[in-house]
């Protein structure tokens, strides 16, 4: 460019961190119309700061994602990018998402009526779909869809892998709580189900 020499290489962004951000912002704006019109929350308020804390960690992640990319550029054309780890991770993340959203739409059923009306805020147990495995497969799938992130960076960005073992800690401790609320309040609570990962854990 400013050396003079006419070059015929066309540096563009890396697909992965294309890939990823666009993933990551779909999944925001699906999480965020999911609380606004399909959760249905207790009466009960967080604290301020893991309110703050929640909309900072986006922000940061999506920060993340750039990082991530340290600046470098791919040649040719984004699609002459794709690679076979790239469609592995799409089809892990549509899948996952598919899996949080059937579990946020049962989990809004357990309060609402026929008429779709909130008829109580008193915790139930949670049938059908994969709740018939697990305590939460909500936060299951959360993990699913960082895994699909890390894959999508070609499953070499050790940044993310880290990002994906907080998420693990994190979803693995809330669904103990989550899933001890269960054992508790349920004495009929199926004995079989695990917190979060069918079969394991």
């Amino acid at each position: 460019m400013l050396t003079g020499v006419v070059t015929t290489d066309i540096k563009v962004p890396q697909l992965s961190t294309v890939l990823v951000q666009l993933l990551l912002s779909i999944h925001s704006l699906r999480r965020l119309l999911e609380c606004l019109f399909v959760s249905v929350f207790s009466d009960g308020v967080i604290h301020l700061v893991q309110y703050v804390f929640g909309l900072g960690y986006y922000i940061v992640l999506g920060l993340t994602v750039l990082c991530s990319d340290h600046g470098a550029k791919g040649t040719g054309s984004l699609m002459s990018q794709l690679d076979w780890i790239h469609v592995v991770g799409f089809i892990i993340y549509v899948g996952a998402s598919l899996l949080q959203h059937r579990s946020m739409l049962l989990l809004a059923r357990l309060r609402t009526g026929t008429s779709g009306k909130v008829e109580t805020l008193a915790h139930r147990m949670p049938t059908g779909g994969w709740f018939e495995l697990v305590s939460c497969p909500h936060y299951f799938a959360e993990l699913l869809i960082y895994i699909s992130f890390s894959l999508v960076f070609g499953g070499l960005s050790l940044t993310w892998w880290l990002v994906v073992l907080y998420v693990l800690f994190n979803q693995a401790l809330a669904g103990q709580l989550c899933h001890e609320l269960y054992v508790s309040k349920f004495h009929s609570y199926p004995k079989h189900r695990k917190v979060i990962i069918p079969f394991v854990f």
